[in-house]
């Protein structure tokens, strides 16, 4: 593993300077276009729901090398385009890949009777038990996007329960303060990303015989106008929370992130058009001299796009090559003193 690593500030692609070019671009394609290889295992969760992880390991694996878990975000699943390219380029360095479909998708579509949601960090949990078992001895490394970032900062800032094995993480444009980001949805110009949303979200339940019996929460007069109204029609009620606001103010990370302390690495954009830059402000300095946590904000990117002019990175994914980085790095705490030495700038706020 690398320790003299150099962490490039992200220049946007000359043809993808626009944060929502950058997100739409970035999230749904890919030059990768790798066979699905992997060996599926199916873990049972405490409420006896079941969620999948995609075992994709090497052939020069062997035990006591590293192990990355990969946590997508909303409506994704082990099939997203990003969850794929870094399994490739992971693989490609020796690494064994998990990726976890979040309770209910991609090939758990049907398995589980819940939603998943900002704190399924319990479902994380039982996974890396999971892993663990499947590669004693091997150091953990946890990379979370958008919502899955979400989650792995919800378990990340719970130190009580962090397994021993979990050595560092990356979460990349998590959702830090929920009833914030949902109120970016009412703005102008913002409806295509909430109807792209509330379709697949409504999908998936329509499509699971485990949910059916919730379509008319979702369904008719009750169809969701918004986001805010689909977590309270059909997601707060069913994990437990009394209301959306409930649920948002319950399962911000922005509360527990100071409480992490194994090296995280957080990257998100000032442009990113779903996660506004300023719900960063207040964290951004209680981590600013945070031993463990370090906050990285570009002032491009957009929302898990970050296509990058060209570089010495071998492609313009500059967010890949940083997960590739951080993982591989054999002082993380190093690459994270020069990281924040690019962090200096004053936080604008997002377009």
């Amino acid at each position: 593993m690398k320790s003299d690593l150099v962490f490039p500030p992200f220049i946007p692609h000359r043809f993808y300077r626009n944060a929502h070019l950058q997100t739409i671009v970035g999230q749904f394609h890919s030059r990768i276009k790798a066979p699905y290889q992997a060996e599926q295992h199916s873990c049972r969760l405490p409420d006896n729901d079941l969620l999948i992880v995609h075992d994709d390991c090497p052939g020069n694996w062997k035990p006591g090398d590293r192990v990355v878990i990969l946590l997508h975000g909303l409506s994704g699943c082990h099939r997203s385009s990003y969850m794929v390219r870094l399994t490739h380029k992971l693989n490609q360095r020796g690494v064994r890949v998990f990726r976890m479909d979040l309770r209910g998708c991609g090939a758990g579509t049907g398995l589980a009777k819940s939603p998943y949601h900002a704190g399924s960090f319990l479902d994380l949990q039982v996974a890396l038990d999971r892993v663990e078992f499947l590669c004693p001895g091997s150091p953990i490394g946890i990379a979370g996007f958008s919502l899955g970032g979400t989650i792995s900062l919800n378990y990340l800032g719970r130190p009580n329960i962090v397994s021993d094995m979990v050595d560092r993480a990356f979460v990349l444009n998590p959702p830090i303060r929920l009833s914030e980001s949902v109120q970016v949805f009412g703005k102008p110009l913002f409806g295509h990303y909430q109807r792209h949303f509330i379709s697949n979200l409504t999908k998936h339940i329509r499509t699971s015989h485990h949910l059916n019996e919730h379509t008319h929460k979702v369904s008719g007069e009750n169809y969701p106008r918004n986001m805010r109204d689909f977590d309270d029609q059909f997601t707060a009620p069913l994990v437990g929370y009394e209301s959306a606001e409930d649920y948002y103010s319950q399962c911000s990370p922005a509360e527990v992130v100071t409480h992490i302390n194994i090296p995280t690495l957080i990257i998100t954009a000032m442009d990113d058009p779903l996660v506004p830059a300023n719900t960063y402000s207040e964290i951004r300095d209680h981590l600013s001299d945070h031993s463990k946590v370090t906050l990285h904000l570009t002032k491009h990117g957009g929302h898990l796009g970050f296509i990058g002019a060209p570089s010495s990175d071998p492609d313009p994914r500059w967010s890949d090559w940083r997960i590739v980085d951080w993982m591989l790095s054999d002082t993380p705490e190093e690459l994270a003193s020069h990281i924040r030495e690019d962090s200096r700038e004053p936080l604008a706020q997002s377009a």
